[in-house]
C-alpha cells in the first residue's frame, strides 16, 4: 500500500484569552434536569475560591492544543502546552507543522499529526517531541495517534492516496519507528489491558449492502473479532475496561457485565478519569456547536447546557477542555462539577494526559 506525506498548513490565531464568559444554560432537551448555572469568572484571571484549581495553579496547567505562533511570519500551527503560571510554550517547531497532540502516559513525551487543511487531513507525518520541546523526529506517515498504556506504541490510521483503498491501522513502535499493518479499520482505540484494540470496519451484510461494525482484536497476532454491537455503531471503554458504552442511531447503551441497559440520548461520549461521569453531546446550537452534558453512572444529569467539540478531562477529573470551531477556533476550560467557563485561548484540539 502507497505511504505518501503530505504536509498541511493551517493558520489559527492565538490569543492570550478572551474576555467573554459562558455557563450552562437551563435546556429543555438535555437528558435530564440540567445544573443551575453560576458566576463564571473571566477567562484567564484567578479562579474563585470554589475553583476546582488547586492553589497558584492555572486552569488549563497541564493541557496541550494546537495554534499559530503569534507574532512570527510561520504559516503553519505547532503545539503548545499551558504552564502552572499560565503561559505558554511552544513545544513544536517543524516547518511542516503540527496537530492533533497526544500526550504519553507518563508525560515525558507528545505525539502529533500533521497541520490540518481546512477540517482534516487524510494522511501526513506523525513525530513524536520530548515535554521539554526538545528531540522532536518525524516518526511514521499516518494520522491520529493514541498511545498505548504502557507507552510504547501508537496507533495511527492512514489512507493510501493512490488507490483509494479503505483506511487502514498501523501500530507503530515509539522506540525504532517499525510500522505493523494490522489492515483495514478505523477509529481504533486501545483497551486499557494494553493488549487488545477495538476498531470499525466495513463488512458485507447479508442483503449486498455494506455496514460499520465493532471488531476487537488481540496485539500483535490475534485476529479481529466483532463484537456484536448493531451495525453502525461505535464503542468507547471505561477507563479500566470493565464496561463500554454503545453508540448507535443518537442513542447511548451502557454494557456492563451483567447486561445492557439504556444510558442517554446522545453521542461523542467521553469518560471521565475516575469512570464514574460521561460527558456527552445531546444536540446541536444554531452555530453547530454541540451542546454538552455531564451526567452520573445513572445517567442523571449533573450539569447541561455549555457547548464544545475534542473534548479532554483534566488528569484529576476536576476541569474539562473544550474546542470552540466558530466563528474563530478557540479552546475553552468548563468546571466539571457545573461547566462554567474557567478560562480560553485561541487554539484547536485540546488534549490534557489521561
Amino acid at each position: 500500500m502507497g505511504r505518501i506525506f503530505i504536509a498541511a498548513l493551517v493558520v489559527l490565531v492565538l490569543a492570550a484569552c478572551s474576555t467573554g464568559t459562558t455557563s450552562p444554560s437551563a435546556d429543555p432537551s438535555a437528558p435530564s434536569v440540567p445544573a443551575a448555572s453560576g458566576d463564571a469568572g473571566q477567562p484567564g484571571a484567578s479562579p474563585s475560591p470554589t475553583s476546582p484549581v488547586p492553589p497558584g495553579e492555572h486552569a488549563a496547567t497541564g493541557l496541550a492544543f494546537a495554534a499559530f505562533p503569534d507574532g512570527t511570519d510561520d504559516p503553519a500551527s505547532q503545539i503548545f502546552v499551558v504552564e502552572a503560571d499560565g503561559s505558554l510554550r511552544q513545544v513544536t517547531g517543524a516547518v511542516e507543522g503540527a496537530s492533533r497532540p497526544a500526550w504519553s502516559p507518563d508525560r515525558t513525551q507528545i505525539a502529533f499529526g500533521p497541520a490540518k487543511i481546512g477540517s482534516s487531513a487524510l494522511n501526513g507525518q506523525v513525530g513524536i517531541v520530548n515535554a521539554d520541546g526538545t528531540g522532536q523526529r518525524a516518526l511514521s506517515v499516518g494520522q491520529n495517534p493514541r498511545w498505548s498504556p504502557d507507552g510504547t506504541r501508537l496507533l495511527v490510521q492512514e489512507v493510501d492516496d493512490v488507490t483509494s483503498e479503505p483506511v487502514s491501522i498501523w501500530v507503530i513502535d515509539v522506540a525504532t519507528a517499525e510500522a505493523t499493518d494490522l489492515g483495514q479499520g478505523f477509529n481504533a482505540q486501545w483497551l486499557p489491558d494494553g493488549e487488545r484494540i477495538s476498531f470499525r470496519r466495513v463488512v458485507d451484510t447479508d442483503d449486498g449492502s455494506f455496514a460499520d461494525a465493532v471488531f476487537v482484536m488481540t496485539l500483535p497476532d490475534g485476529e479481529p473479532e466483532e463484537l456484536g454491537t448493531e451495525s453502525e455503531s461505535d464503542v468507547y471503554w471505561s477507563p479500566d475496561g470493565s464496561t463500554y458504552l454503545i453508540h448507535h442511531d443518537g442513542s447511548l447503551t451502557l454494557r456492563e457485565p451483567n447486561g445492557n441497559r439504556p444510558f442517554a440520548a446522545g453521542f461523542a461520549p467521553v469518560w471521565s478519569p475516575d469512570g464514574t461521569r460521561v460527558l456527552l453531546a445531546y444536540e446541536f446550537d444554531e452555530q453547530a456547536i454541540p451542546r454538552l452534558a455531564v451526567l452520573d453512572l445513572e445517567g442523571r444529569t449533573v450539569w447541561s447546557g455549555a457547548v464544545g467539540q475534542n473534548a479532554t478531562w483534566s488528569p484529576d477529573g476536576t476541569r474539562i477542555a473544550v474546542e470552540i470551531p466558530v466563528p474563530e477556533s478557540k479552546i475553552r476550560i468548563l468546571d466539571a462539577a457545573t461547566g462554567e467557563t474557567l478560562w480560553e485561548a485561541d487554539g484547536t484540539e485540546p488534549a490534557w494526559a489521561s
